[in-house]
């Protein structure tokens, strides 16, 4: 009887101990999740204060316990120093129980020029701590290989509609506002917009967004492949099911074609770019006046010419980050000069063209400098008039456009970049040889943004012959010339045999890469927005196949830009090949446009360590 009771102690005890041991796994458990709540809570605080005021992280807010803790004494107007200890901010305001919710946060704002915030926030609940790593930031077109809002030519375009554009009010005549979408209605259908299409061959690897509706159609037996996901504004698409043979006549135009690669193309609400290019008038970085050129080069610096007779003698505005250094953006004299002025990159800022107010005429020959034996523009114009019959100058035909002549904002970019840049301009960037990453698209650090107000443009320069002709001394009353002068003379106004210029666009391959990729054509290792127009090839339907168009980046334009032109299955510009950056998840180009009204969200999160001294 005795052994027997003792045995049932033994059995009550250890029971009694299970019981125990199992409150505490029950209670740790709790704590575990509830610490990570707190945590998330800690995000979403930040991300809430943040949308209330823009500016929120970029120094210390001394009245949030969350953000208090060690760090710099210069960095904050708190007092607070490398011996502060944490704060931590209750999840439940008001709550005075230190074993409740707490979290602590600490914010690197190092990449607030790209709208991106790191944060790692500890979550505490009854001594246990749990810690994630987060990014916040603003999304924007950066977070698709390819957007754009319609897919019809751009309505300024005078290759796709003639001199002066459209002027059909559904094309775009007067302005995005008052055009048509594929699916609107009324529909932009039979309106005779000039509508580009993917074909067989162009290849998209990363999602793509569209306001409008696809064209897609086959070319060489191929047809265009998006390799991740399509979206859609079409609410038509909204109807697509799982069954693959629903997602072409569903999500794109009648009879059109597309490989979706086994991903279901889906609809969204649309999403429209901003048009705040007047904002980079103010960014800081290196301003120019007038049409500009810069090659940047591998070793962190970049030569720049910005002519006098081209900026109307403005010196260049150099403006610095808040409590940063003042870029080093060349002296009058050194952008003026054959060498051009060398100077460093100005990392993590803006390099903007504007108008200079002055030079409303067409760039003389060589007028835009570069390096030795390829400046710009080419051709031998000097804006004197002709003093014989036999007069004669040569020219590039893109130059003859109003929107370049060399007073107007535009730049002309190429070269090896290393560092963080956004090149904006207040009309065109015309990209005139290979913008390649000295770190590459994989590991590396560097990004480059382009963002024009007008267009981007892929050089591709058509030089031709000007001749003289007699002048006219007295016109009938219909205008046509009665007599003419035996010894005064004008440009006749038109280009006469009209052909490509060999070497352009220059190449540069990627440090360490066995060769220039693509092997025939262009590399843009960036990302594109135009805020008004296209990103197209310059004379995209003559000159013959250009071989491959590749975008390691994103694009975002208003309107669809072209790139190339099949006529009579002879191909001319470009085939695309567009790859989306992955780093660009995490980081874009500096003070690179949101979408309009985007709010901050979580980017990314992943749990890591929680530091000790968090925990003493």
């Amino acid at each position: 009887m005795v052994g027997t009771m003792l045995i049932l102690g033994m059995v009550a005890m250890t029971g009694l101990a299970y019981t125990v041991k199992s409150q505490r796994f029950a209670r740790y458990d709790q704590d575990y999740s509830a610490a990570m709540a707190a945590a998330q809570s800690g995000v979403e605080d930040f991300i809430s204060r943040i949308n209330r005021m823009d500016a929120y992280g970029y120094t210390p807010d001394c009245a949030n316990m969350a953000w208090r803790g060690p760090m710099t004494a210069s960095s904050n107007a708190c007092g607070w120093n490398p011996s502060t200890a944490a704060g931590w901010l209750p999840v439940e305001p008001g709550e005075t129980n230190a074993d409740a919710p707490h979290f602590h946060y600490v914010i690197d704002s190092a990449q607030r020029a790209q709208g991106i915030y790191r944060l790692v926030v500890t979550g505490r609940a009854n001594d246990t701590f749990r810690s994630i790593d987060t990014t916040v930031g603003k999304g924007g077109s950066t977070d698709y290989v390819y957007y754009t809002d319609f897919e019809s030519a751009d309505p300024a375009n005078v290759q796709a509609y003639g001199d002066g554009g459209t002027s059909v009010v559904a094309c775009g005549a007067n302005g995005s506002s008052s055009a048509s979408y594929w699916h609107s209605s009324p529909s932009r259908s039979g309106k005779g917009c000039t509508e580009i299409t993917f074909i067989g061959g162009d290849e998209l690897d990363g999602e793509v967004f569209t306001n409008d509706t696809i064209l897609g159609s086959t070319y060489a037996g191929k047809k265009p492949s998006f390799l991740k996901q399509v979206w859609t504004a079409d609410p038509k698409c909204a109807t697509a099911t799982s069954a693959p043979a629903t997602w072409e006549t569903k999500c794109l135009r009648t009879s059109s074609v597309a490989n979706f690669n086994g991903v279901q193309p889906k609809y969204h609400d649309p999403l429209y770019l901003p048009d705040n290019s007047a904002s980079f008038a103010t960014t800081p970085g290196c301003h120019y006046y007038g049409s500009t050129r810069v090659v940047f080069k591998s070793n962190g610096t970049m030569t720049v010419w910005n002519k006098t007779t081209v900026n109307g003698n403005k010196q260049p505005l150099a403006t610095s980050v808040p409590g940063g250094a003042t870029p080093n953006c060349g002296t009058l004299a050194a952008l003026n000069s054959t060498a051009g002025a060398t100077v460093p990159v100005p990392n993590d800022m803006v390099l903007y063209v504007d108008k200079s107010g002055t030079a409303n005429r067409q760039c003389y020959g060589g007028e835009l400098g570069g390096p030795t034996g390829s400046t710009l523009p080419v051709g031998t114009f000097t804006g004197v008039e002709p003093t014989a019959a036999s007069s004669t100058y040569t020219g590039d035909e893109n130059m003859t456009e109003l929107t370049k002549q060399c007073g107007q904002g535009n730049l002309y970019a190429e070269g090896v970049l290393s560092g963080r840049v956004t090149l904006a301009s207040a009309q065109s960037i015309v990209v005139t040889g290979d913008l390649v990453l000295a770190g590459g698209t994989v590991t590396g650090s560097d990004l480059l943004g382009l963002v024009a107000t007008n267009s981007v443009e892929v050089f591709h320069p058509r030089q031709g012959t000007m001749k003289a002709t007699a002048k006219c001394k007295v016109y009938k009353s219909n205008g046509t010339c009665q007599t003419y002068y035996t010894n005064q003379w004008v440009w006749t106004g038109t280009l006469e045999s009209v052909g490509d210029v060999s070497g352009w666009p220059k190449r540069y391959k990627e440090p360490g890469a066995a060769a220039n990729y693509p092997v025939n054509g262009i590399q843009i290792a960036g990302s594109i927005q135009t805020l008004l127009h296209s990103f197209l090839v310059q004379k995209y339907n003559v000159g013959g196949d250009k071989g491959t168009l590749y975008v390691k980046g994103s694009i975002a334009q208003r309107w669809r830009g072209i790139v190339g032109q099949t006529i009579s299955g002879a191909q001319n510009g470009y085939t695309k090949q567009y790859q989306y950056d992955t780093r660009l998840q995490f980081s874009t180009p500096p003070y690179f446009p949101k979408w309009a009204n985007a709010k901050y969200t979580l980017r990314y999160s992943g749990e890591v360590n929680t530091p000790a001294t968090l925990k003493s």
